[in-house]
């Protein structure tokens, strides 16, 4: 039995032989920073699990300018939706660093939630939380940018703790908006004892203050909203 499965909490809802069947199905994929896992519109091979990296769900406008409608964390299912209904993929998945993901073959996702109605349950709520996330990611590209940061760095927090592997060029992409402004928001974010940082590290010290900067009506002045 595959141990990273078992300890996810989507996962326990299975007994422990649908388990079995399953990690003797899962593929392990590596991929480089920059690589799609997938495209938008590409048919729908499996749906896939990260394990390790970060990756964006992204949607490229007409102009061909991304934008983020997603952030998987390792342990997040992705690529579910088309698997589901039996169309294209609706967005990109690209890595934002080197990353490992399971590949769950179609037939066999399927075949779990027609078996398992906890499983299926979990499965469909992690949809809604997805959605969710899109909605709000979308919503946050009309806002300033240290709105968006403040969100994506409180989203992070909560998903993989307050002590955070990632440097600036990461929230960059993530935000889309360049280095030099990150620079400046974390910069404002320390000063205001939000966080700590270091080399490739950011240290949550008060997600509530994140939360009110995204989620306040008024927000913050921020003259870098386009940037």
């Amino acid at each position: 039995m595959d141990f990273f499965l078992a300890c996810l909490p989507v996962f326990k809802r299975l007994p422990e032989e649908a388990l079995e069947r399953l990690s003797r199905a899962l593929a392990l994929r590596r991929y480089g920073k920059g690589q799609a896992i997938f495209m938008d519109g590409d048919a729908p091979r499996a749906v896939y699990l990260l394990k390790s990296g970060l990756v964006k769900a992204v949607k490229y406008s007409r102009r061909e300018e991304p934008v983020t409608m997603e952030i998987i964390v390792p342990g997040g299912l992705f690529g579910m939706i088309a698997v589901l209904d039996r169309k294209t993929y609706p967005v990109s998945a690209v890595c934002i660093r080197d990353s490992e993901a399971y590949e769950i073959p179609g037939r066999v996702f399927e075949d779990l939630l027609r078996t398992n109605p906890d499983f299926s349950r979990a499965v469909y709520s992690e949809i809604g939380e997805h959605l969710r996330q899109a909605h709000t990611l979308r919503a946050m590209g009309r806002e300033a940018v240290s709105r968006r940061i403040a969100y994506i760095l409180h989203l992070l927090a909560q998903s993989m703790g307050k002590e955070l592997s990632i440097g600036r060029e990461d929230i960059a992409e993530m935000c889309s908006t360049t280095q030099e402004t990150v620079i400046r928001t974390l910069s404002e974010f320390r000063r205001k004892k939000l966080i700590a940082s270091g080399w490739k590290r950011i240290v949550v010290l008060r997600s509530e203050g994140l939360e009110k900067l995204y989620s306040s009506p008024d927000g913050p002045p921020d003259e870098s909203r386009k940037s």
